[in-house]
């Protein structure tokens, strides 16, 4: 004479989880039971059904590790690439802005001025000496 939280208590006694007693108590009249019929329930669950569950709950961990791994690897490769291309792109700009300033340089001996390429080159040696000044 049981109730379902009394049933409950007296499995966790054993070390049940609340979930696998409530399946090992799903067929048994908790108000009709005894210890007996509780523990002969209890034994007849944590025969092959409890096992099979356990597989189950260890191969799902054991995915879910790899889906982590994996993730933890894409992010580690994506950082890796980012500061790759970053990289590139500044060595890209480098290159363009100092092709600027040559053919600018050049094209002043001919009288032309434009202020948005004094512009550029003046922010680009700023950021320079900024560079060199953090390294």
């Amino acid at each position: 004479m049981f109730s379902k939280q009394q049933a409950l208590e007296f499995a966790k006694k054993y070390h049940w989880t609340v979930k696998d007693a409530e399946r090992a108590f799903k067929s048994v009249d908790l108000k009709q039971a005894d210890e007996l019929a509780l523990l002969t329930a209890m034994a007849e669950f944590a025969g092959k059904e409890l096992l099979n569950r356990q597989y189950l709950q260890r191969s799902q961990k054991g995915q879910v590790t790899k889906k982590t791994q994996y993730i933890k690897e894409i992010e580690l490769d994506f950082a890796q690439k980012t500061n790759e291309y970053e990289k590139v792109i500044q060595k890209q700009h480098s290159l363009f802005v100092r092709v600027i300033a040559q053919i600018y340089n050049v094209s002043k001996t001919f009288g032309v001025k434009d202020p948005w390429v004094e512009t550029l080159l003046s922010e680009y040696e700023e950021y320079l000496s900024a560079d060199k000044n953090v390294a």
